[in-house]
């Protein structure tokens, strides 16, 4: 258990901060930015004022070598006008001292979680609600010839129409029905239940009253768009809510009362995050909380019921990939799927790059101001400017083997820290300690996992939540080292 100490002005209103920010990061980008900003700014100024040095925490020196490794880089980039500025978001991995030395209990620790954890599924049920009830309508079918065909297209999202909101396909016709001819019609969705997109619908005075059945369209209320939360981006949320179902999952997994009003309470969260998660259709976060739950299941059972967790993991795989194809077209593994061809070639010209820069790389998002110059081939195909959709690659390309050799002596000493919480954990019969480091072990895991076909170490909202997670775990891993130091 941690050791009794007295919080100052300066820890008391920092914990303030922490918990406000846990509370923001499932909704408000914004918000958790200001909240996180203030908490480090209370605790450097609690130093400060107090002349105290820093704890002595795990960690602190592969995450010093991870930031020295990624400055140089950013410094030496092809394009360093660019680079500088994302050095924002490499040093988001102060998180981590930051939340370790501001919890003083374990109590705080899980009260910081639970927060997290509660707004979460405040954010999952509007998207259960969306589901449930539809938003927006989906084009069916429009008919060749049809005054709509020029600006749908099927499996289109139609969210608004002249800046109301559409309830369902009756209200849809009605807004065609009764706007003026005099004006186009300015409507917005998402293309294929994906991309935002809007356009003016032009009407004619030659088009009949514009009934479906008049107009040649079919419409169905919307329910397949991939949710994305309050996030600008579905994967943005999906790489969310995996981290947290997969800690939520882990707290019910180790709870010693399963059905109880708390175990079923961790259950009902679980349940609410995996089905958000599963509203956003990525199929890399998918198979990363399935195999979250995998590791997760094999940590706390025996060898029957690990041989058992392996098939429904090999089953659970198999209904997900039937899901995908059923409701987004295709499914794990599909050679004609865009979105694959976009990876397989940015990974070939990422390999070619790592032999061309080998040792701090091109500079982290260098790449968008000189991938003519550098010959990324899939923006020139397919007229998209993103990353190279995988972590490793992604570090290796902008901060070379460098980057990437501090980036994995930083991820392996935080599994290190995670698998020793756990042992000691289990050893001292500390009930939160387990549920804490099961929780956490499987959220990292299912964002290591997913990493390996996303670039999520390179989106803000998702990095914070697992820096946070790793706060909390370095927290009581130093508190179960006093312990032992004690004893």
């Amino acid at each position: 258990m941690p050791p009794a100490t007295t919080e100052s002005p300066w820890q008391h209103f920092g914990l303030g901060a922490l918990i406000v920010f846990a509370a923001a990061l499932p909704h408000s980008i914004a918000l958790a930015q200001i909240a996180v900003g203030l908490a480090l700014a209370l605790w450097i100024g609690g130093h400060l004022a107090r002349r105290k040095r820093l704890n002595a925490i795990p960690l602190v020196g592969p995450i010093l070598c991870y930031l020295l490794v990624s400055t140089l880089a950013a410094i030496f980039s092809l394009e360093p006008l660019i680079s500088v500025p994302k050095l924002r978001g490499v040093a988001l991995v102060l998180i981590v001292p930051l939340v370790a030395e501001s919890l003083r209990t374990s109590r705080q620790a899980i009260l910081l979680i639970s927060v997290l954890l509660l707004s979460a599924s405040v954010s999952a049920s509007f998207t259960w609600w969306e589901k449930i009830v539809g938003k927006g309508v989906e084009i069916v079918g429009v008919r060749p010839g049809s005054p709509l065909q020029t600006y749908f297209q099927p499996r289109d999202i139609v969210l608004s129409c002249g800046g109301e909101e559409i309830e369902s396909p009756a209200h849809f016709e009605q807004l065609l029905v009764n706007h003026t001819k005099a004006a186009a019609l300015q409507c917005r969705g998402l293309r294929g239940g994906i991309l935002p997109f809007a356009t003016d619908l032009a009407f004619d005075e030659r088009f009949p009253p514009p009934t479906g059945e008049a107009w040649g369209y079919q419409v169905k209320t919307g329910r397949t768009s991939r949710a994305r939360g309050r996030y600008s981006h579905y994967v943005t949320y999906a790489e969310v809510m995996l981290q947290l179902a997969a800690l939520a999952a882990g707290l019910w997994l180790a709870c010693r009362r399963k059905w109880s009003r708390l175990g079923v309470g961790w259950l009902v969260v679980t349940l609410l995050l995996a089905g958000a998660l599963g509203a956003t259709f990525t199929r890399a976060s998918w198979v990363a909380l399935a195999f979250s739950g995998f590791l997760m299941l094999w940590l706390k059972l025996g060898w029957r019921g690990r041989a058992v967790a392996l098939a429904t993991a090999g089953v659970a795989v198999f209904t997900m990939n039937a899901l995908l194809v059923e409701l987004r077209g295709v499914g794990f593994y599909d050679p004609a799927d865009i979105s694959l061809q976009y990876r397989r070639m940015m990974w070939e010209d990422g390999l070619r790059l790592i032999g061309e820069h080998p040792w701090l790389g091109i500079g982290m998002d260098a790449s968008l101001g000189r991938w003519q110059d550098l010959g990324l081939r899939a923006y020139e195909r397919f007229q998209l400017h993103s990353h190279f959709h995988s972590t490793p690659v992604q570090l290796a390309v902008e901060r070379g083997l460098l980057g990437l050799a501090g980036w994995l002596l930083l991820m392996g000493a935080y599994l290190r820290t995670l698998l020793q919480l756990v042992r000691r954990a289990e050893a001292s019969q500390d009930r939160w300690g387990q549920q804490l480091g099961i929780g956490i072990l499987g959220a990292t895991a299912g964002f290591l996992a997913s990493g390996l076909f996303h670039y999520n170490f390179g989106d803000s909202e998702v990095v914070m939540v697992f820096w946070l997670l790793a706060g909390v775990a370095v927290a009581y891993d130093t508190w179960q080292s006093s312990s032992v130091a004690t004893d």
